[in-house]
């Protein structure tokens, strides 16, 4: 979960940096609604895991988890390192 909070500041701090490519609305959007729709798949799960059996969580609800997180990380990374 750590790796994801650096992930996003990562990318915030890549909006807010003046010296690099500015994004168009239309990218910018795009990058708005990928991102909500990643955080809603990574929360889901989450969610998931917290009402599912022990067994379940162990052997679905954890990998699902995972993989939700790291596809929402190398989004992000990818994104920060837009020039």
């Amino acid at each position: 979960m750590g790796e994801l909070l650096v992930a996003r500041e990562e990318l915030n701090e890549r909006f807010l940096d003046p010296s690099r490519r500015k994004f168009s609305d239309a990218e910018f959007d795009d990058i708005v609604m990928n991102s909500s729709e990643l955080d809603d798949e990574y929360v889901r799960v989450w969610r998931a895991c917290e009402e599912g059996t022990r067994e379940w969580r162990h052997s679905e609800g954890l990998p699902a988890l995972a993989l939700a997180l790291k596809r929402a990380i190398e989004y992000y990374r990818a994104v920060s390192a837009i020039t």
